[in-house]
């Protein structure tokens, strides 16, 4: 259970509890009734006459129309319904679950003049696992518009929720759970659907998403540095302190662990460069991660409402523009894709008798036998996929409403992206699983200590290549074994 006496305590941490883990929501009292303080002095403001945009004006290039009292009264209603122009595939129940906790966030601050009643409507639908279906992809809007109509107009009972593994009418779900639509009031269908909460989700989802493969890329290189029997100084704590990098440290003291036990004796003097680089290669990944975390953390707490209503007053703002998240979910796949590359590297080397001191292609025999060459010409699709999407999604702006609406970060294409990328990285990761598998099996010297969790799962997926046989489905089952590995143990956040 997690209780929200502030707004600010629905932080990252929160999130995850909320979100991934489904933990029940409790909003304080006194939390609520300063919402609705706030608002009562908003209304004030508005009592007076003045025109605000969405609330007593049209929106976009529309915003120069004011709006009469009747339009005024259809208004917040209409907002949700014309911009639900996406469609599927749908964000993941986890996702859409912190679409809403981090709109929550920002109407609880105040600053977006909603009622106390409808942060209760939202908590009690995260509560009853009430799930929108919220498109992916193609979001190519200033803001967010397009997804969050259709994550909010739920809530009033039109269009489609997720259940399972399929979607039903909003109305039917809200009847299902004895909860009747909601009624709008003035300015909370603005409040809804201003501002970038879905940006936040996403960045989340993606950085929580980076940390396993941190972790994945870690594993998979000290496999590669033992079966490859690599020399082990580019590993020493020593290097740690060369760089002046804690980063880099802490990377050389998670892999150090994993490497204790591995003969020294018999290696070469250098190694690679492929295989010398894996602590800063571990170590711009990890920063990247952190630096992505930092962004968002710091996104969930801030008010992205346009307008907010700060100090008595109406101001309109850019807060919508999470450049940053969209941005850093970029670097995140260029860093991603980086460690892949390294790891397409270390496969050709393995297979490679002049640095593994293995026969050529890792065959058993000299005969006709491919062995598991040809899983490498599989990486190298994977790595031509992943420098092609490297392209960054979060440059390339246009004009949209008339001109009025002409800057965008494009986050949802930089995170649909960005899922395409850790799939090929963990798809390159595991195949280098396999090629080490193979020298580990033909080298006949049990892995050091620090990996024998990792040499268990991965020789039980993957027996020794004796005869040619086709290797997909092992290949399948290493990338479940990887997505297993990367939620244990140390990872960065």
């Amino acid at each position: 259970m997690v209780t929200i006496r502030e707004a600010g305590d629905l932080n990252a941490e929160a999130l995850e509890r909320i979100a991934w883990q489904s933990e029940e929501l409790i909003l304080d009292g006194v939390l609520l009734r300063r919402v609705d303080e706030a608002r009562t002095a908003m209304l004030a403001v508005l009592a007076t006459g003045e025109r605000v945009y969405a609330v007593t004006t049209g929106t976009g290039f529309m915003a120069r129309k004011d709006l009469t009292a009747t339009e005024q009264a259809s208004q917040q209603r209409n907002l949700l319904l014309g911009r639900a122009v996406g469609s599927a595939p749908y964000l993941s129940p986890p996702e859409t679950r912190a679409v809403l906790a981090a709109r929550l966030v920002n109407l609880l601050s105040g600053y977006a003049g909603a009622t106390s009643k409808l942060c209760e409507y939202l908590a009690a639908r995260l509560n009853d696992d009430f799930t929108p279906a919220i498109p992916r992809r193609t979001m190519g809007t200033s803001g967010e518009v397009i997804a969050l109509a259709h994550a909010f107009q739920t809530i009033i009972g039109v269009g489609l929720v997720l259940e399972g593994d399929r979607t039903c009418p909003a109305a039917e779900a809200l009847a299902a759970r004895g909860a009747e639509p909601y009624v709008l009031s003035s300015k909370e269908g603005i409040a809804l659907l201003a501002g970038a909460p879905a940006a936040v989700a996403l960045s989340f989802g993606r950085r929580r998403r980076g940390a396993q493969l941190w972790r994945e890329l870690l594993i998979t290189a000290a496999c590669v540095i033992d079966a490859l029997q690599a020399p082990l100084d580019p590993y020493d704590a020593a290097v740690g302190r060369l760089g002046n990098d804690p980063v880099l440290v802490r990377g050389l003291e998670s892999l150090g662990p994993l490497l204790a036990g591995s003969e020294r004796s018999g290696r070469q003097i250098q190694a690679p460069v492929s295989l010398r680089v894996i602590p800063q290669v571990l170590a711009h990944l990890d920063r990247t991660v952190a630096r992505l975390a930092e962004d968002t953390d710091r996104a969930l707490g801030a008010v992205s409402d346009s307008p907010a209503f700060v100090d008595g007053r109406f101001v309109t703002n850019g807060g919508f523009h999470q450049i940053g998240l969209a941005a850093g979910m970029d670097g995140l796949a260029l860093a991603l894709a980086q460690g892949a590359e390294l790891a397409a590297q270390w496969c050709h080397r393995l297979l490679d008798h002049r640095f593994s001191g293995l026969p050529d292609q890792l065959t058993v025999t000299a005969g006709p036998n491919c062995g598991p060459m040809v899983v490498y010409k599989r990486v190298l699709g994977a790595v031509n996929e992943l420098r092609r999407l490297c392209v960054p999604a979060s440059v390339g702006l246009a004009d949209s409403s008339l001109g009025q609406e002409d800057a965008m970060t494009f986050a949802f294409e930089a995170a649909e992206k960005l899922r395409r990328v850790e799939e090929l990285v963990r798809e390159v990761f595991a195949c280098t699983l396999l090629v080490a598998r193979q020298a580990w099996a033909l080298r006949g010297t049990p892995p050091p200590g620090g990996l024998q969790r990792t040499a268990a799962l991965v020789t039980a997926a993957v027996e020794p290549i004796t005869v040619d046989r086709p290797l997909g489905a092992e290949i399948e089952r290493l990338i479940e074994v990887l997505e297993e590995l990367g939620k244990e143990g140390p990872q960065r956040r």
